[in-house]
């Protein structure tokens, strides 16, 4: 089993946050993703049974490997600042895989 590509983010508490993943082979060659599902999750530690919060993952180009993952304004408002951990799964033909993981930096807002 291939071991996730970092990918640690920064998101404004409140904001609605887009993700825009390309799944590619080689860092360039995309992949055909017709079929896969994604589900993506933060928590406050690798191991927490409690989902802090989640994004909405859709297929946008399967052609493309083109995936689009976002955590709404409802749901980012409902973290503290702080550090949390997130990562993306796939599940191909019934078989899942962690694929991207990281730590989420939250910044507080100030307009609500």
């Amino acid at each position: 089993m291939a071991q996730p590509a970092d990918q640690d983010l920064t998101i404004t508490r409140g904001d609605t946050e887009t993700l825009i993943v390309t799944i590619t082979t080689d860092g360039s060659t995309a992949v055909d993703i017709t079929g896969r599902t994604y589900a993506s999750q933060i928590r406050s530690q690798q191991d927490a049974t409690t989902i802090k919060a989640s994004f909405t993952c859709t297929v946008t180009s399967a052609a493309t490997g083109q995936v689009t993952c976002v955590l709404s304004a409802t749901s980012s408002a409902t973290l503290s600042a702080g550090l949390y951990f997130w990562d993306l799964q796939e599940t191909a033909s019934g078989v899942v895989s962690t694929i991207l993981s990281g730590n989420v930096t939250v910044l507080a807002d100030v307009t609500r």
